[in-house]
């Protein structure tokens, strides 16, 4: 009998371990989702690239729809390029070099040695797709049972999609559809995998009862990398902890691990908090960043999985994630709801990532209800999962190849003269920032590395409607003679360039203050002869001054 036993023994435990390291490996429909995954997330970049190859356009880099953020993102790298901290090069005067982000910083340590920003904030795309795809099957893996309902869960969880109302239009909401975060948002992708690490982490070492240093500092980097993921983290973490505790005695012991998590996770919010206070440049980018968002037009789109998470919520559950799945949605919500108060900002980030709580508790929730038990299951399981995934995917990529397409006013896509005047700039010795419009200005920082007075109405604060507007009225020939050359004067810039579609003739009306001209086919670069410092209602050397010019609260 001893005997018997023993062989049991002897051989279960390497048989057990070979099926968990078999069930670890990737099988065939696993990297399908992958490779449809990397798929989506290379949409928008082989869109550019074939506009180059096919049409010969003039590419800037930019990989997402909403080019503002991708602008800023390269303008931010080229800053770090330099100086490792990052300073706003969307203003003319000078700003401190005073946020650090590990992602940018590293972008901008292999600019410094000869890549393009845009080229360096690519090569984060495989790091965020990989990172995201395996953090969310690992914690699928650890949070439901069976094969199937693991599948459906990982499918869901990338790729699930409903039509909502966006601004009163029929649309899909892209900040909780991950591949639509893989448009040039990586930073916040890397951020939500790193999220997902934390809970994983956390749930170890809870359940080895042991204190551990990754929770902590893996809710450190997804806070400096994206706020909204750290504060969820944080959130998390309290909420389930206060439920496994009720009822139960508590000891000292116990809170050192949440506590070292939460200290961690909550140290770069209070640099961000402090950085708001002491950058007047933050300061005036979170008040233009407040919008308002619809939370039922948010619940709408979730509706399908919100039905069958109904059915798993109020199930006691004895571990970590298992509570952890449940209190994750209630944690976005209050994000949202402060984020959409006076103290933050862009509510919608609250609710990226969504997509992996409720699908884990969807696919709970119909297995509880008897769904195995419906006639030709395999059939209707397949039809729901289509159409909760396929047409919202589809919508999304249709409505980024009609942003990603060249268009006017968008610099995405710029003239080969444009380029030509734009790689002037940055070639020349001669220090000084650049009047443009806003449209080439959005790529003057990357492109030259000087700063411009106006590109991104986040940035360039204060009164960056008012600069957009007279700017707009100097290269379209309204704002003439000495009205144009006392504007030109207070911005402070040393250049003036006018891109392919300017109608004024600058040439004429700035000559008086022209130190020399370049012209390169349809654009222009102006140099003045004495550039002045900011004056009047455009300056911003002064913080103060900077407030009092706006009219902002």
């Amino acid at each position: 009998m001893r005997v018997e036993v023993g062989t049991t023994s002897r051989t279960a435990g390497p048989t057990s371990a070979r099926v968990a390291v078999r069930r670890r490996k990737l099988d065939r429909f696993e990297l399908g989702v992958l490779v449809a995954f990397g798929a989506v997330s290379l949409w928008v970049l082989t869109l550019d690239l074939l506009q180059v190859v096919v049409n010969g356009r003039v590419w800037t880099g930019t990989d997402g729809v909403y080019i503002v953020d991708q602008m800023q993102y390269l303008a931010w790298i080229k800053s770090a390029s330099h100086h490792l901290l990052v300073s706003n090069m969307f203003v003319l005067r000078s700003t401190p070099h005073d946020y650090f982000q590990p992602a940018v910083a590293l972008s901008g340590g292999l600019s410094a040695l000869g890549l393009s920003p845009a080229v360096s904030l690519l090569l984060w795309k495989p790091v965020a797709v990989g990172a995201v795809f395996f953090s969310f099957r690992e914690y699928i893996h650890r949070t439901l049972p069976g094969l199937w309902a693991r599948r459906l869960a990982l499918l869901l969880a990338l790729f699930f999609g409903s039509f909502t109302t966006v601004y009163g239009s029929l649309g899909v909401i892209g900040d909780l559809f991950p591949g639509f975060l893989s448009w040039g948002y990586t930073f916040g992708l890397v951020a939500l995998a790193c999220m997902v690490a934390g809970l994983l982490t956390y749930d170890r070492a809870r359940s080895a009862g042991r204190i551990a240093w990754w929770p902590g500092l893996l809710g450190l980097l997804a806070s400096l990398l994206h706020p909204w993921n750290g504060e969820e983290l944080i959130m998390v973490v309290i909420g389930t902890e206060l439920v496994l505790w009720r009822g139960l005695p508590r000891s000292l012991a116990q809170l050192k691990l949440p506590a070292v998590t939460v200290a961690l996770s909550a140290l770069p919010l209070l640099y961000y908090v402090a950085l708001g206070r002491a950058d007047i440049s933050w300061r005036l980018a979170r008040i233009a960043s407040r919008h308002g968002f619809s939370l039922w037009s948010i619940l709408l789109a979730l509706v399908p999985l919100l039905i069958g998470a109904a059915f798993a919520v109020r199930r006691r559950q004895p571990n970590f994630l298992a509570v952890a799945t449940r209190t994750w949605p209630l944690a976005a919500l209050l994000i949202f709801l402060v984020s959409a108060s006076g103290f933050s900002a862009t509510p919608l980030h609250a609710f990226q990532g969504i997509t992996l709580p409720l699908s884990v508790l969807a696919v709970e929730g119909v297995q509880r209800v008897g769904w195995r038990r419906l006639p030709h299951v395999g059939w209707v399981t397949a039809i729901v999962v289509f159409l909760i995934t396929v047409p919202a995917t589809a919508f999304e990529l249709n409505q980024a190849r009609k942003l990603a397409a060249p268009t006017a006013g968008n610099a995405n896509f710029i003239e080969r003269d444009e380029r030509s005047a734009l790689d002037y700039l940055a070639d020349i010795r001669t220090p000084g920032g650049v009047l443009t419009r806003s449209y080439l200005g959005a790529a003057v920082p990357e492109k030259t590395g000087r700063r411009t007075l106006v590109g991104d109405c986040l940035w360039s604060e204060p009164n960056c409607f008012g600069r957009v507007n007279q700017a707009q009225a100097l290269f379209d020939g309204s704002l003439t003679g000495a009205a144009a050359r006392r504007f030109v004067r207070e911005t402070g810039a040393t250049f003036v360039l006018a891109d392919c579609t300017t109608t004024a003739d600058l040439g004429r009306t700035l000559r008086p203050m022209l130190d020399s001209v370049h012209r390169f086919g349809c654009a222009t670069v102006y140099e003045l002869d004495t550039p002045s410092p900011p004056q009047g209602p455009l300056a911003e050397f002064r913080g103060h001054a900077a407030v009092r010019a706006t009219g902002r609260k």
